[in-house]
C-alpha cells in the first residue's frame, strides 16, 4: 500500500483561459470561496505536500501559502510540462523526504470524488503500474491521475518529441484506468467558459 506521506500533489493551475477572457479561472468564486480553495481543501486530506503550477500573475495565489512553481520550459504549452515542472521541483532541497508519487489535480475542477487520490494508489499499488488515472461517465480524466516520481525521465522525453498532454503519454507507460461513478453532475465539470461556471454555480449552490 502507499503512503499518504509518499505522495505530494500538484494543482494545476497553468493556462492561459483562453476561453474564458483569459481570467485567472482558478480564482473565480465559487460557493464562498475560489475554486482552487476546493482542489487545496481536498488535496491536503489526500497528500503530504502541495504544489501550485501557475505561469501568470503569481502574486495573486501567493494568499494560498504554498509553493508555487513556473513550467520549466515552453509556458503555457501543455499540462504535462507542469507534471515534470513539479517532479523537477521535488528533486530539489525544502520538500518533505520519502515522496514517491505525484497526485494531479485540475485547478479548474473544484467538484471530484472523495477519497479520489487514495482510489488511485490502491489501484496502482495493485497493478503495480507507473501512472493511474480516472474515468468517468466513459470521459477519461488525465488531469487527475498518480504517477511515480520515477517516471520524470519518459515524461521529459515525451516533452522533447512534443507530447504535451497526459493524454498521449499515458498509454504509453504501465498504467491502471479507475472508473468513478457518475452519481454527481458537478462532478468532473470542467469550468472553462462562461456556461461552464454559470452550471457549476447552479450545480453546487443551489
Amino acid at each position: 500500500m502507499i503512503d499518504r506521506s509518499e505522495i505530494a500533489a500538484v494543482i494545476l493551475a497553468g493556462g492561459k483561459a483562453t476561453r474564458l477572457q483569459q481570467v485567472d479561472k482558478a480564482l473565480l468564486p465559487l460557493d464562498g470561496k475560489a475554486l482552487i480553495e476546493h482542489v487545496v481543501a481536498h488535496a491536503r486530506t489526500e497528500s503530504a505536500e502541495i504544489l501550485i503550477s501557475v505561469n501568470r500573475n503569481r502574486e495573486k495565489y501567493e494568499y494560498l501559502g504554498l509553493a508555487l512553481i513556473a513550467d520549466y520550459r515552453d509556458p503555457f504549452a501543455g499540462p504535462l510540462i507542469g507534471i515534470a515542472s513539479a517532479m523537477r521541483a521535488l528533486q530539489g532541497g525544502n520538500h518533505v523526504a520519502g515522496l514517491k508519487y505525484l497526485a494531479c489535480f485540475a485547478a479548474d475542477v473544484p467538484c471530484f470524488p472523495s477519497r479520489l487520490v487514495s482510489k488511485l494508489s490502491c489501484a496502482l499499488s495493485h497493478a503495480n503500474a507507473e501512472v493511474a488515472w480516472s474515468i468517468c461517465n466513459d470521459q477519461l480524466q488525465p488531469l487527475f491521475s498518480l504517477w511515480a516520481l520515477s517516471t520524470l525521465p519518459e515524461i521529459e522525453t515525451a516533452i522533447e518529441n512534443g507530447i504535451y498532454g497526459p493524454k498521449l503519454l499515458i498509454p504509453k507507460l504501465k498504467n491502471v484506468l479507475v472508473n468513478f461513478p457518475a452519481d454527481d453532475p458537478a462532478q468532473f465539470l470542467n469550468i472553462n467558459t462562461q456556461e461552464s461556471y454559470d452550471r457549476a454555480k447552479s450545480l453546487i449552490e443551489s
